[in-house]
């Protein structure tokens, strides 16, 4: 790995990281805030969201609002902190070599003597920070959260669902930076990203409609991603090592793209 590429890619990254992390904060800690209300009516709550259709309360994962595990689950984790995240990943992963390229930056690069392996090792180490960073900042919201409304977090909780956070976003960012390698342009693998990952949702939500369509949650990267079961059991589900697979496996294969690719026009 290229300690100054490394230390290059993480300068750049420190401002995009610290606006996104502070968003995942305060929505976390805003949130939460609001738990108490809920958890006074929680009857009457659960009773009016069995009104709404079994599609609405999959697509959000909603289920057991009165305890804090469901409650931010339904209202954060499961659905708005991916979609935050994964825009940052997205944006981030498919501009890691495409834009360098697009730029016409990339010959100066390349000019550092170090190997194109060790360069983008260097970028793709300050990438992996930045996301263990928003993972961090996001699980230090739930907890001065949970603390603020008398809501105490434990150690093995905490752990898993931090572990559930990472998984997301290691296999988003992936397959980016694969795409990424392909293209000389950051538009077309950020819109492939989000177009991919759009699609496991739509497959995830549709595969807990019926038992006809259950076999969809297979190629929904969604079906391991469970950070509401996490905080609430401080269990980490085995699923989840698909996704840091997907994300490993995503990398080394954009490794061996770019060292092979001709990049400079």
């Amino acid at each position: 790995m290229s300690v100054v590429m490394l230390r290059r890619a993480t300068r750049d990254l420190r401002p995009t990281v610290l606006w996104y992390g502070l968003g995942l904060f305060l929505y976390a800690v805003s949130i939460i805030l609001l738990f108490p209300a809920i958890r006074e009516d929680t009857e009457m709550i659960n009773q009016y969201l069995e009104s709404f259709p079994a599609a609405v309360r999959a697509a959000f994962g909603i289920s057991d609002m009165g305890t804090l595990a469901g409650f931010v689950g339904a209202e954060y984790l499961n659905v708005v902190w991916p979609l935050i995240v994964g825009v940052f990943v997205i944006m981030t992963g498919a501009g890691l070599i495409a834009m360098e390229i697009d730029r016409g930056t990339v010959e100066f690069w390349l000019s550092v003597p170090e190997t194109r392996t060790r360069l983008l090792l260097g970028k793709l180490g300050a990438f992996l920070a930045g996301i263990v960073a928003l993972v961090a900042i996001t699980l230090l919201g739930l907890v001065i959260g949970g603390a603020l409304v008398g809501e105490t977090i434990g150690p093995a909780p905490l752990l898993a669902t931090g572990v559930v956070l990472l998984s997301f976003p290691v296999a988003v960012g992936g397959y980016s930076v694969l795409l990424s390698s392909l293209s000389a342009d950051r538009g077309r693998p950020a819109g492939l990203a989000a177009g991919i990952t759009l699609l496991c949702y739509i497959l995830w939500v549709v595969s807990s409609l019926s038992a006809r369509w259950d076999w969809l949650r297979y190629l929904s990267i969604f079906t391991p991603f469970k950070p509401q079961d996490a905080l609430a059991s401080g269990t980490i589900p085995v699923g989840v090592l698909v996704l840091f697979a997907i994300g490993v496996v995503s990398a080394l294969g954009a490794l061996v793209i770019f060292q092979r690719r001709d990049v400079i026009a």
